[in-house]
Order: C-alpha cells, then structure tokens, then sequence
C-alpha cells in the first residue's frame, strides 16, 4: 500500500471504531474500551524491542515495552494494531531496528491513525503553521499525545522539515517540553512495570461467575497476567 491508501485504512480504522479523523486520542484507555476483545500487556523488554502481537480465536494481544515513553508506547501499539488487522499472522515481534517493507508499512499506517493527514493540515490551518520549529511540534505532539520522534518522521517524510532540522530539533525532548510549560508524561511510560489492561481480566471474571473455575484458578490467573492489585484488592496500582 502506498502512504494515501495507508492514510486512507487508518482513518477507515477510526471510523469503525467510531472516533473521529480529527481529534486527538487518549489512545490506551479508549482502544481497550473500543476493541473488545484485545488485551495489552506491559512488559520489561529489551531496550531494542517495542513490542509484539498475537491473535488466537476471537481475542487479539498485543505487548508493549514497558520501559518505554508513553509516546512510544502509544506508538506501538498503533503499530500493532496494523499487525492484527490488515496481516495473517499469528504472532509478531517488533523490533526498533528492523526496516523491512511490512514493519515500515505499520509504523506508516501507527503515524496515520494517531494524526490522519487531513487532522494534521487542519491543525496547521488553524495554529498559522507556515514553517514547523522546535516550537509548534511539541505543541502538536503534545497535543496528539503522539511521540516527538515520529511526528519529526513525519515531517520530515513530508518534507515539512529538513534532515538537518530533524536531527537539531531530535535531542532534549523531555528537557525542551518543560521549558515550554508542558509536563513531562509523554516522554515517560504510560505504564512501567508489568501489568494488564483490556479484555483479560473481563474473561477471568467471566469464566468464574459462570463457576468455570475455582476462585485459586481465577487468583492464578491474574496473578499471571500481572493483575495481583485485583487479587489483594490493592488500592494503588
């Protein structure tokens, strides 16, 4: 696929899941309420590893670097998705470095769904972005909650900034955003240990209130899945 008709699935993607082309997304709490039936897990990988996917049955996971920013995050598992819905297979790991065809396609369509062109064109239209700087990217990224390096990519593959600008305006991000009054949690993980959030935890309770399994089993598989907050009925994550 080329990038319009990349641009043109993630927006087709938006609207069957009824969000709109042109708003920003508070993407793990609303995906999760959204897809039904995925499951993300946040996991402490290796620094190189963003993250991966599966599908079995109905159900779709996808696992998420834990130790990565919230921006990446957010960006991962956009990419993901593109995995799970538009590709066959049934297990995929994504890895920062790999820039083959499909992985380059995932990240195209990841940068697409989070800003939609036209999204992008408006938001330029209506802040009187005749050339981006420093400036109005982290407005914009803070703004899409998507993260400062590809939304630089971005631009940069739409010729809206330069190889040279890239690289000035790539380093510094959390310290830059500070400076310009913003808070630092996009460039901090979302969520930093392992844990679980989506349809997992909807199954366990399901099966046992059908009494599927023994409260020890439903226990077993929380703990499992890194929920022991709802075993201990911990108040704090």
């Amino acid at each position: 696929m080329n990038q319009y008709q990349l641009n043109e699935k993630a927006m087709e993607f938006r609207s069957e899941i009824d969000i709109s082309h042109f708003d920003p997304i508070d993407f793990f709490p609303l995906i999760t309420h959204k897809i039904k039936d995925l499951t993300i897990v946040f996991l402490d990988m290796d620094s190189d590893i963003s993250g991966a996917c599966c599908k079995f049955d109905s159900q779709k996971i996808i696992f998420i670097n834990s130790n990565h920013s919230k921006g990446r995050q957010t960006f991962t598992a956009a990419h993901e998705i593109y995995h799970l819905s538009c590709e066959d297979e049934q297990f995929t790991i994504c890895n920062l470095n790999n820039a083959d065809e499909i992985e380059r396609t995932a990240d195209a369509f990841a940068s697409f769904l989070l800003i939609p062109t036209p999204a992008l064109y408006k938001y330029k239209k209506e802040n009187n972005i005749e050339k981006w700087n420093l400036d109005n990217i982290i407005e914009c990224e803070q703004y899409y909650q998507i993260s400062h390096e590809a939304l630089l990519f971005r631009l940069k593959n739409a010729g809206d900034i330069s190889n040279d600008e890239y690289d000035e305006y790539k380093p510094n991000v959390k310290q830059n955003a500070l400076r310009r009054g913003y808070d630092t949690s996009l460039y901090e993980p979302y969520i930093s240990k392992n844990y679980t959030i989506g349809n997992y935890a909807r199954l366990v309770g399901e099966v046992f209130e059908k009494d599927l399994i023994s409260k020890a089993r439903k226990d077993e598989y929380l703990l499992d899945a890194f929920l022991s907050d709802l075993v201990y009925d911990m108040e704090d994550l």
